[in-house]
């Protein structure tokens, strides 16, 4: 019996630069403890992720990417849970010691509560443009 294997496949990776760009500019955002969320739905059926973790709050390389892999591996462990988004997780707090279960369940909460966020917008822009164009 083989192994499982524990990857984090392209196809749930967010990789261009406009799709990071269209995250910021069109999604909404939620902010946690330890992170923050921007997240705009795709068409995908699944979520992919992005990560923006800084020189900022991390100057060494070493801590920077330990916050990257405990939140990727918060992210691969909550596919199941989340939206299908398109979804960047932001590292807010300076000097974070992220720990696994607090930045899954925070992920999957704030994921939750961003799309929510995302879909009132929309429907707000949908009943002002059909405002809108009844009175033309």
């Amino acid at each position: 019996m083989s192994e499982p294997r524990f990857c984090f496949p392209r196809r749930l990776r967010l990789r261009l630069e406009r799709d990071f760009a269209r995250v910021y500019r069109e999604g909404s955002r939620a902010r946690g403890a330890s992170l923050t969320v921007a997240v705009v739905p795709n068409d995908l059926g699944h979520p992919r992720l992005g990560l923006s973790v800084g020189k900022r709050c991390w100057k060494r390389a070493v801590p920077r990417n330990r916050v990257r892999r405990v939140f990727r591996e918060a992210f691969r462990l909550s596919v199941p849970e989340l939206p299908p988004v398109d979804l960047v997780m932001i590292g807010s707090t300076p000097r974070l010691e992220p720990e696994l279960e607090v930045v899954r369940r925070e992920l999957v909460h704030l994921s939750r509560k961003a799309y929510a966020r995302w879909r009132e917008k929309q429907a707000a822009r949908e009943a002002e443009a059909a405002k809108a164009e009844a009175e033309r």
